[in-house]
């Protein structure tokens, strides 16, 4: 028996392709820690959806329909697989810090992330992060552009200090083009004063 083992780390997804007398593909959910995930797995004859964790469908062939879905015991998915998954990459982690008004002053509760984002970057080192600023509507387009790219900047020196090996680090600033909560123009928003990370 031959065995690959493809991994989609954003969807807590693995598949196994079992090659044997009648080739096969068994597509297990697992539990991502997160937010929860599904994922529908077709084929010509018809499809299954994965939407509850250590859930899984086999595929033997793209001419017969998936089939039914069934749980894996956390113990089997251990003893079958536990080594392909721990050999994984860790799925990416996204943050949102938030601001206060008009400045590049991280919010007392934001800055409770700090830990948790660097124990998140040093499980993954070595790493890319993608830093996005972002701002309400008070001020003007141009100025909320610049207090963006500001905030982002900020969020980079802070992990400039921190002295990990990072791949890559990206800033950008999309001022209040992108809110998290749409308001009218001039309202201050305190959800939409933030700065996302993606850190993969």
């Amino acid at each position: 028996m031959i065995m690959r083992l493809f991994f989609l780390a954003s969807a807590a997804l693995f598949l196994i392709s079992l090659s044997g007398c009648a080739p096969s593909t068994r597509v297990i959910l697992l539990d991502s820690g997160e937010t929860k995930n599904a994922v529908v797995v077709k084929t010509d004859a018809g499809e299954q959806v994965l939407d509850q964790q250590n859930t899984y469908t086999v595929i033997s062939s793209a001419t017969q329909k998936p089939t039914q879905t069934k749980t894996i015991k956390p113990q089997e998915l251990e003893q079958q697989y536990g080594k392909f998954i721990r050999s994984a990459p860790k799925p990416p982690r996204k943050f949102i810090l938030y601001f206060e008004p008009g400045s590049t002053t991280v919010t007392d509760t934001s800055k409770k992330l700090f830990s948790e984002i660097e124990k998140a970057i040093q499980e993954r080192i070595p790493c890319d992060v993608n830093i996005i600023g972002h701002a309400d509507r008070t001020g003007s387009k141009e100025y909320n552009i610049k207090l963006s790219l500001q905030r982002a900047r900020k969020v980079r020196a802070w992990l400039q200090q921190l002295n990990v090996d990072l791949n890559n680090v990206s800033v950008e600033s999309y001022g209040e083009e992108d809110p998290l909560f749409p308001t009218a123009d001039g309202v201050a928003e305190p959800r939409n004063r933030r700065v996302e990370m993606l850190i993969r």
